[in-house]
């Protein structure tokens, strides 16, 4: 879905968060009954959001870098309703468009826990499987932290990769 929105894209080191040095930190515990759907190619089976996400918690943004023709930059939002919670990705389409879209990567039934624990356990269940069916490899940076530090979000690189 293209949208107006922008999401920050640090274009010098200097804006990114500290990254070298950080401290070691553990994720928090998985919630019980916490179960991540994961969203391949815009199918999910848990009310499928018709329309661009209206309240949002930043997570993350991460890069990979592979080539200079061949990259990725994904920055991930956490958007609760009622009954789900979902994983969105906001990303620049570069294929010639240049517009900023939405796509839905995962959802989970709505469960008593804080943001944080959410958008870690979804974060890296989506990353976990985006890693076994797509052979993606650790992010090479870290462009944000919202509701994920860079500790959390190195912890979770720890897990997978």
């Amino acid at each position: 879905m293209a949208t107006k929105h922008t999401t920050h894209i640090p274009m010098v080191p200097e804006d990114r968060p500290k990254q070298w040095i950080n401290e070691v930190t553990e994720l928090p515990e998985r919630p019980a009954g916490f179960k991540t759907e994961i969203a391949w190619d815009g199918l999910i089976s848990c009310d499928y959001p018709k329309g661009t996400p209206r309240k949002l918690t930043f997570i993350c943004s991460v890069e990979w870098a592979w080539s200079l023709a061949h990259n990725r930059i994904d920055n991930y939002y956490l958007n609760p309703k009622r009954k789900r919670c979902f994983l969105w990705n906001n990303w620049l389409d570069d294929g010639g468009t240049w517009t900023w879209r939405w796509d839905v990567f995962a959802c989970t039934p709505a469960i008593k826990a804080d943001e944080r624990t959410i958008a870690a356990h979804m974060l890296m269940d989506y990353w976990k499987e985006d890693a076994r069916c797509n052979d993606l490899d650790r992010y090479h940076w870290i462009n944000n932290s919202g509701c994920l530090s860079v500790e959390d979000i190195r912890a979770i690189a720890r897990e997978i990769w």
